[in-house]
């Protein structure tokens, strides 16, 4: 049996700290050049279920290849590797909104993967310098116990009543990308005016981690965050403890996967993309961490109990105007 270490690792984090986790798999079963084992080290920000799904499936996949991962925040992560750009350690990213990668354009390796056939051009950098593993949905958790009369918000629109002051908690959008999509969405959705309603009904803390146990101990009637931090509580049985998608309009978010420009082991590095965006990693994903997939080969409602996207009113938050509305919008939180 594979055994699996996951090394969390700050900012500042030595080099040596990359002695790490065996085992994961090559697609193709070619090994590296002359046919020997191939290896990958992969820095991720994601839990330690979602990079334990993809290390055993790479492990399914073939033995030979290595996987090392080396687990953190994304933001560090991301300048660790531009701090070695000049002898990268990594391999691969996996990984974070794929808009938040453009200021390290330079230190990716453009990589077109087979299995990105089944995954939606619009997902798939236009330079194939990323592609999305999967979506993340903005949803509302709810704790129906806090509520008098035991009903739970339907619409932002709602959230903006005086009568839910001090009822929400959402992580700071300065912090955290999930609070950033999920309240540009809505300031973006409701305009100025209304979102400065919303704005004054939040308790705000700086860890989004904090945000889904509050409602679940009842401290708070709602929070703000994603499905698939939600979920594990449905799917626990929590008494009181429901998911709502608003029905005013909802937004989404895509994480995505890279290779270093110039890593150490590029043939593993692509071994492992592979990997990570085959169909049967993207279902155990789904199973395990309540991860949407990027594909669109998969029937998410055979595994959990998610709408379907058709079924959702999305707000588009990715226009060509967004990444500077995001920076205004920032600006305009910082003035609250």
């Amino acid at each position: 049996m594979p055994t699996r270490r996951i090394i969390k690792i700050g900012a500042i984090a030595s080099a040596a700290a990359l002695i790490l986790a065996g085992c994961s798999g090559d697609p193709a079963g070619e090994g590296g050049e002359g046919g020997g084992p191939l290896s990958a080290v992969m820095y991720s920000s994601n839990n330690e279920t979602t990079i334990g799904v993809v290390t055993d499936a790479a492990a399914e996949h073939d033995p030979a290849l290595q996987v090392d991962a080396v687990a953190g925040s994304s933001g560090p992560l991301l300048q660790r590797i531009e701090s070695e750009a000049s002898a990268p350690a990594a391999d691969v990213f996996y990984s974070a909104p794929g808009s938040s990668f453009e200021a390290y354009a330079e230190l990716i390796e453009p990589y077109r993967s087979p299995e990105a056939d089944a995954i939606p051009d619009e997902l798939i950098d236009a330079d194939e310098r990323w592609t999305a593993t999967n979506t993340h949905v903005v949803a509302l958790m709810v704790n129906t116990d806090q509520i008098d009369g035991g009903e739970a918000p339907t619409t932002w629109k709602e959230l903006t009543d005086p009568e839910w002051k001090g009822k929400i908690i959402s992580a700071d959008p300065a912090q955290s990308s999930t609070a950033l999509t999920a309240l540009y969405g809505a300031y973006k959705m409701l305009g100025e005016e209304e979102f400065a309603k919303l704005a004054a009904n939040l308790d705000i803390t700086e860890s989004s981690g904090n945000v889904y146990p509050a409602v679940a101990q009842g401290e708070y009637a709602v929070s703000i965050g994603y499905e698939s931090n939600i979920y594990p509580y449905i799917a626990g049985g929590q008494a009181g403890v429901e998911m709502v998608y608003p029905e005013d309009g909802t937004f989404v978010e895509h994480d995505a996967v890279f290779i270093v420009k110039d890593g150490p082991n590029p043939d593993g590095a692509k071994a492992l993309v592979d990997v990570i965006l085959a169909k049967e990693t993207q279902e155990q994903n789904l199973a395990q961490s309540f991860r949407r997939p990027s594909r669109d080969d998969i029937d998410v409602t055979e595994f959990v109990e998610f709408k379907a996207l058709d079924d959702l009113e999305i707000v588009d938050i990715h226009a060509e105007e967004d990444a500077q509305g995001r920076q205004d919008f920032l600006t305009y939180w910082a003035s609250l």
